[in-house]
């Protein structure tokens, strides 16, 4: 990378990291080296050689000397009895109750809705370009769901789920179904996979064929897993994971 100098909270802020002025904070708390040394407000770094580091963790420059701000994604696992809105004059909770208010300045968006009884793994972002470049069908991003039905889903039925049904003046289809769980449990716990998103899509698609579903949980949007997230709780994804995501 080409040497350019920049101001530290301006460094800080384009790697998305923070705000501007959060970013003068953590300089003042002094939380922020600078090739090992404490940094102080108004110091330059060049962005191709020296080593930024907040409470020890190096801050990636790959996005700094474009000035193009790294995207705040959010990785968040739903619990039943939220809604995705954020506003609901008939719910009192809502997911946005959920995130810490550091990460409220901006208006978050979510990439796809989950219904209120719904849990499992919701992305939310303040940049509207990534919501709607991974919630476009283009973007074949696989969204993968465990479902427990109300009784054994009979023969034929998962091919038929596959070839897919109209609903609604919709075509909507499974890309993959298999059961998951055991002994008597075997053909009423199922990995669901989906790439449209359609509005109910799962509990439309079961119920067509007289099955209801008991509880639907999104466990894996690409290539991020829960991985152990406490219900309730969220992170903060790094550059490398939301560049896995359209890979």
């Amino acid at each position: 990378m080409n040497s350019e100098m920049i101001r530290l909270q301006k460094f800080l802020a384009h790697c998305g990291l923070c705000s501007r002025r959060k970013a003068e904070e953590l300089i003042h708390s002094m939380c922020v080296t600078v090739n090992g040394e404490v940094a102080f407000v108004g110091v330059s770094v060049d962005i191709g050689k020296d080593i930024v580091k907040v409470n020890g963790k190096k801050i990636s420059s790959n996005s700094a000397s474009t000035g193009t701000k790294i995207p705040l994604v959010l990785m968040l696992n739903k619990p039943k009895g939220y809604v995705c809105s954020h506003y609901d004059k008939f719910n009192e909770r809502t997911i946005f109750d959920l995130i810490p208010k550091h990460y409220c300045k901006n208006r978050l968006l979510f990439c796809g809705r989950l219904d209120k009884d719904t849990t499992g793994l919701i992305l939310l972002s303040d940049d509207g370009e990534f919501v709607q470049k991974i919630s476009h069908p283009s973007a074949n991003i696989k969204k993968h769901y465990e479902v427990i039905i109300s009784r054994p889903l009979g023969d034929g039925i998962r091919s038929k789920l596959l070839q897919g049904i109209s609903s609604g003046g919709e075509f909507i289809k499974f890309d993959k179904i298999f059961p998951i769980g055991e002994g008597r449990l075997k053909d009423m716990i199922f990995e669901v996979v989906l790439s449209q998103g359609r509005k109910n899509e799962i509990h439309r698609m079961f119920e067509h064929f007289g099955y209801f579903v008991e509880k639907l949980r999104r466990t894996k949007v690409g290539s991020l897993r829960l991985h152990g997230l406490s219900p309730g709780t969220c992170r903060r994804l790094s550059e490398k994971e939301i560049q896995s995501l359209f890979r």
